[in-house]
């Protein structure tokens, strides 16, 4: 089946874009067409139904860059860099016999221009560049490059605004469009079919649920059609309390990007836990699901995907920690210290997120979520071995003992 791919873009890429789709199999272009950037959110709003976005430049890109985010689909979009500039250059030396310093450049990053005349070692007087930004109207771009070709300043213009090219050809000021490389308009047609086929893979991959409910039947029989509601889940009665439910990675995804779990877990006042597993099958996605039922608390909800990354708890964080690691840094850690990899995982996870390299086994303990005397148990093998020290004492507000405070000595980045 091919990827249909919504492309907003101007007249002429339409046609630039159109000359080299044939080179890729199984897509299908639709097109929407703007006349000036700014019309881009309108454009927006118009596309029909499809697997993937692609705008046809940063100009549009930076107009919409505030919807993005609300897309369900995956998107991407043609940046201007260095090999559009080589590649426009080249062809003004090749097809014209024009000095630089008679040329005037608009560009999205001025400072492109610069890399590529040191690129090239060119040590000559350097052509007129204007930077381009949505604040300032092409109709401005367009003056400053007529006012250049009127002083007798310039002979030739590059600009990457296709409206100001129009207005320029009608003018009959000599100018030319910046150019989109061939390899590059391939690349990015390309990664935006995978960012469509990797998005379709990751949506269908099997969920499966793991819902523990307390003895209330009147709140159970709610909270239990509220989560397969929201989660878009079949379920399967195990026993009075316990109940597994099937979906998909995309049904969960998008019932967290709702808050439709955020809500129901505030609407509620009896406890649950839930937990769900996701897996290139059911068995190993049930299998993940009772793993991550284990780290559950009362109102909390955690993913383990198939890689063995614990996710959550949902819905107060997105922390991610894998339960397997490769990583010969954390096993040599973990080997030494007799701890497993999973709690050098955790307690790395930990220093990256604090704001201070300092803590207190409180405060390990609530990251944790285990006991203080575990998290003693755990700092000690630390200190043991040197990979945490003792640098303070901090003094309890009300009476009681003075808790330590603690730094870890190992590089946790």
């Amino acid at each position: 089946m091919s990827t249909k791919i919504a492309v907003l873009c101007s007249e002429a890429f339409k046609k630039r874009i159109l000359s080299i789709a044939h080179n890729i199999d199984d897509i299908q272009l639709e097109f929407y067409l703007y006349n000036q950037p700014a019309d881009a959110p309108t454009l927006l709003k118009q596309v029909k139904p499809c697997d993937a976005l692609l705008l046809g430049g940063t100009l549009p890109y930076l107009h919409v860059q505030s919807l993005l985010k609300t897309l369900p689909i995956p998107w991407n979009y043609m940046k201007q860099d260095e090999t559009a500039i080589s590649t426009t250059l080249l062809s003004l030396i090749t097809n014209h016999t024009i000095s630089l310093d008679r040329v005037s450049i608009d560009v999205m990053n001025p400072i492109f221009v610069d890399n590529v005349l040191t690129d090239i070692e060119y040590s000559g007087p350097k052509p007129y560049v204007y930077p381009i930004s949505i604040a300032e109207a092409p109709n401005l771009i367009l003056q400053k490059h007529i006012k250049l070709w009127q002083e007798k300043n310039i002979d030739f213009v590059i600009t990457s605004i296709h409206t100001v090219f129009d207005e320029l050809q009608d003018l009959n000021i000599p100018a030319m469009r910046m150019l989109d490389a061939t390899s590059s308009i391939i690349q990015y047609l390309e990664e935006t079919k995978s960012q469509s086929l990797l998005t379709k893979s990751e949506s269908v991959k099997a969920a499966v649920g793991l819902l523990e409910l307390s003895d209330n039947n009147e709140a159970n029989t709610y909270i239990l059609n509220h989560i397969t509601a929201a989660t878009h889940s079949t379920f399967k009665q195990i026993t009075t309390n316990y109940f597994e439910l099937y979906t998909t990675a995309g049904h969960l995804q998008n019932a967290f990007e709702k808050e439709n779990m955020h809500k129901l877990i505030q609407q509620v006042e009896h406890p649950f836990k839930l937990a769900f597993g996701y897996g290139h099958s059911i068995f190993e996605a049930a299998q993940n699901a009772k793993y991550a039922l284990k780290f559950a608390k009362p109102f909390e909800i955690y993913i383990l995907d198939e890689h063995k990354n614990l996710l959550g708890p949902f819905p107060n964080t997105e922390a991610k920690i894998s339960l397997k690691t490769n990583d010969p840094y954390i096993l040599q850690l973990a080997k030494q210290t007799n701890l497993s990899p999973l709690n050098i995982s955790k307690i790395i996870n930990f220093s990256r997120e604090r704001q201070s390299s300092q803590f207190t086994s409180h405060n390990l303990s609530e990251y944790l979520q285990v006991s203080r005397r575990t998290t003693e148990r755990i700092i000690k093998k630390l200190v043991d071995q040197g990979y945490a020290k003792i640098v303070g004492e901090e003094m309890p507000h009300q009476q009681g003992r003075p808790r330590t405070i603690y730094e870890l000595n190992f590089a946790t980045y």
